[in-house]
């Protein structure tokens, strides 16, 4: 009997361990009071007025982390998928197994007038990276240090846009710090170039060796004409 009794204990506390466990890879959600009368679309996470800390001190090229003021504005939850492409872009075609892909190969302009041909447009990088980070000034998203899964893999592998609910940020956008990398509206200024380059955010840092979650506040660019196969966007929509 006492040997039964041991083993059930050593059962029940195993399961406690993995509820416990999975539990915390939840990401804490930052409480948001949605305005009477606003109606925030399906798709989208109302993003609430305020400050939030920007970029990084030791990272040059970023805001140095100092304190950013937004308006309120509405924030696509998810990059936009091949199969939402194509409800307004009929020519666009893709494989129906990638239907839930990010769309990729599109160009600034491109992914510029899908947005406003919506009643959206492209986020700027503030916009994007309050989205991705919050308030607290968190690294990464979801906050908690994780390594990515597919160290020591060669190659670009896309996820369905609502795939990882454990990587969401703190007002549950998906693929902020993962996926594709994002078109945003701002201009990037190289010293001493002339060409003009457009600020992307949020794709994997990848060597032919080792993939990595880009921080929040990392800033990358591209020229604006290329099409690649991990470069999407997302919208955003002014209140």
């Amino acid at each position: 009997m006492t040997g039964f009794i041991k083993v059930s204990f050593l059962i029940r506390l195993f399961l406690f361990l993995i509820l416990t466990s999975c539990d915390s890879y939840s990401v804490r959600q930052i409480p948001v009071k949605i305005p009477s009368g606003l109606i925030v679309p399906d798709e989208m996470v109302y993003i609430p007025a305020g400050k939030f800390i920007m970029g990084h001190a030791e990272e040059a090229g970023t805001e140095g982390g100092r304190q950013v003021m937004t308006k309120a504005y509405l924030f696509d939850k998810y990059e936009v998928s091949h199969e939402n492409y194509h409800k307004h872009r009929p020519m666009h075609l893709f494989h129906p197994k990638k239907a839930g892909w990010p769309v990729s190969l599109v160009t600034f302009s491109e992914a510029d007038s899908f947005c406003k041909n919506i009643g959206k447009r492209l986020p700027n990088e503030i916009e994007w990276e309050k989205a991705a980070r919050g308030t607290d000034g968190r690294k990464w998203p979801w906050k908690i240090f994780v390594g990515h899964p597919n160290n020591g893999f060669s190659g670009f592998m896309p996820e369905p846009v609502d795939k990882r609910p454990e990587w969401i940020s703190p007002y549950g956008v998906y693929g902020m710090g993962h996926n594709v990398w994002e078109w945003t509206s701002d201009d990037y200024k190289l010293a001493g170039q002339t060409e003009k380059f457009k600020v992307i955010r949020g794709g994997l840092l990848q060597t032919h060796l080792t993939i990595q979650f880009s921080p929040t506040w990392f800033r990358n660019w591209m020229d604006p004409e290329t099409k690649l196969n991990f470069m999407g966007f997302r919208c955003v929509k002014d209140i």
